[in-house]
């Protein structure tokens, strides 16, 4: 990003914080709180959000990797045989169409209360990405690379795990900053249903502000889920960058 660019952002971003100090200022704190009031919020509920930052981070990363394993599993047994993609492209739409909000409610009756239901939300709200990422990377590799590899004599699993699997890193990691953001979003879903507030969780934390017509503590939280999907997926972007940047040009 050049300088000018920074600028350009930074200058969308001073007015965007303006404008909303301007709405807030007509709405009235209990609709809007004003950028100070949350800076405020930040720091005086900072102990907390940072433990509620922790536990929703735990549950998102969580089922972030459920859904990397089995959204991985599922795209190569979609690619192995005709007759997998068929078993398995039924639960791939359901996952991809039923709201979280709808299982939320019988993940509490199956799981109880606690971090099992955020985890579950996360892993079923990133899985499609993935699963989606993974299948489109294992059909990548040119024709010319894949008549070389049978060429050769490599079995069916060999062409998997030796070309296959390596071509499909790019999209995977792509399917993979997508999920992360939605991995907190679903977290976050699964807190306002499952979670008591003990330990504290950030979507427990914006429910129960709203409900206390603390707004302020709602926004902060809210800046505070942002940032964590905007770690992940900069975390994310380091790992491409370092595991396949030097074969991809990443």
């Amino acid at each position: 990003m050049t300088g000018r660019e920074r600028l350009v952002v930074a200058g969308s971003l001073a007015g965007g914080v303006l404008l909303w100090a301007l709405v807030a200022h007509r709405a009235g704190p209990l609709l809007l709180p004003t950028p100070g009031a949350v800076l405020l919020a930040l720091w005086d509920e900072r102990l907390k959000l940072e433990r509620a930052a922790l536990e929703t981070g735990i549950a998102a990363l969580g089922g972030l990797a459920v859904a990397s394993v089995f959204g991985v599993l599922a795209a190569a047994a979609a690619w192995w045989s005709r007759a997998l993609r068929l078993a398995v492209l039924p639960y791939t739409v359901l996952v991809q169409i039923v709201p979280i909000v709808a299982i939320a409610p019988m993940l509490v009756v199956w799981l109880g209360y606690g971090r099992g239901v955020a985890l579950s939300t996360a892993a079923i709200a990133s899985f499609y990405p993935i699963y989606s990422a993974a299948q489109t990377g294992l059909v990548a590799p040119s024709t010319d690379l894949v008549d070389l590899y049978r060429l050769l004599g490599a079995s069916r699993l060999q062409e998997l795990l030796g070309l296959r699997a390596w071509a499909a890193l790019p999209a995977l990691f792509s399917g993979l900053r997508t999920a992360g953001g939605l991995a907190v979003i679903g977290a976050i879903v699964g807190e306002f249903i499952g979670s008591n507030g003990s330990p504290p969780t950030l979507g427990y934390t914006v429910l129960f502000a709203s409900r206390s017509a603390r707004s302020e503590v709602a926004f902060a939280a809210i800046l505070v889920a942002g940032a964590l999907a905007l770690a992940i997926g900069a975390v994310t972007g380091w790992l491409e960058r370092r595991w396949i940047g030097r074969w991809y040009g990443a």
